[in-house]
């Protein structure tokens, strides 16, 4: 693994921040306010260990326990009227496909020229000619050790799986090299996890702001005893002040697709950007984050 610059401790006081709202996804555009307070006890902040300390949680995510025959059957089990709609249309996106189908991200068949290339990427990279920017963030830069990879300005959490969810820099499932260094936020787990990060940003209050960001999630194939399962999805989720966050969902599978959302900006002008991956059952899930885009009142924002 590459070495990258170490954040100071200080900094992850974002991860004081990263109180996930329980707002209803596709709320409308004025969220209700929610006590924090009663949120709290569910959410587990990621810290990479360093020489200050051992991170939290203390120990290493991989490898991952298989879990018993009944754990498994009770996750299963667990699916009825009530699973997310995100997880019900991953899960008709995989059956639709059919067992071994081929996969631009992902397993069986390699998806060839030019059926590999969509409207943002070639392949797993993401084109540059696609992607002209600015940028809020690439993710060229990390601090922490591998399985525990954090962007720098940003905190990492975790409502489920915290001790088993891994968070790195990938260098495969990317941006094109000359516009980051050629790195995408990578999240993955084998066990049911809700994991993702967060960052803070000010902007004028009042302001429109719009955010952007890519997502890929690796093709997984989700066949197990000849039940089709897939069910994992990622989620872009913005919050204004304290409003609760409003999420939007992809649910799809072996591409780089965007999410985007806009909202207006609360009298303190706090804007807080989520990117998570959620997963009911324990599957080879991979998913990445890449080239954020914010825009305030129609101009990229760029941190500055």
């Amino acid at each position: 693994m590459r070495g990258f610059p170490r954040v100071p401790l200080t900094l992850l006081a974002v991860v004081a921040l990263l109180v996930v709202s329980a707002g209803t996804v596709g709320a409308g555009p004025n969220p209700p306010l929610t006590d924090w307070s009663a949120w709290q006890k569910y959410f587990t902040p990621i810290i990479p260990p360093s020489s200050q300390g051992p991170g939290n949680p203390i120990g290493m995510p991989i490898p991952t326990a298989n879990p018993s025959n009944d754990l498994l059957w009770a996750w299963v089990n667990a699916l009825n009227a009530n699973t997310p709609a995100p997880a019900l249309a991953a899960h008709a996106e995989e059956v639709a496909r059919g067992v071994d189908h081929s996969s631009i991200i992902g397993h069986g068949p390699t998806v060839g020229e030019p059926g590999a290339q969509n409207q943002w990427a070639n392949g797993n990279v993401l084109r540059i000619d696609r992607n002209p920017g600015p940028f809020f963030e690439t993710f060229s830069s990390f601090y922490g050790v591998t399985t525990r990879m954090i962007p720098n300005l940003w905190g990492a959490y975790a409502y489920r799986g915290a001790g088993s969810v891994t968070f790195d820099a990938e260098s495969f499932v990317k941006n094109e090299p000359a516009s980051a260094n050629g790195y995408s936020m990578k999240v993955a787990g084998s066990v049911p996890f809700e994991a993702g990060i967060s960052r803070e940003i000010k902007v004028t209050p009042g302001a429109q702001v719009k955010v952007r960001v890519m997502y890929a999630l690796y093709d997984h194939g989700g066949t197990h005893g000849g039940n089709t399962w897939t069910y994992d999805w990622a989620c872009l989720g913005v919050k204004a002040d304290d409003n609760d966050a409003v999420w939007v969902n992809g649910p799809w599978h072996g591409q780089w697709l965007p999410l985007e959302y806009t909202t207006k900006a609360g009298p303190q002008g706090r804007i807080m950007i989520f990117l998570q991956v959620m997963s009911p059952l324990p599957e080879n899930v991979n998913a990445y984050f890449d080239n954020v885009q914010v825009w305030v009142n129609g101009q990229p924002y760029t941190g500055s």
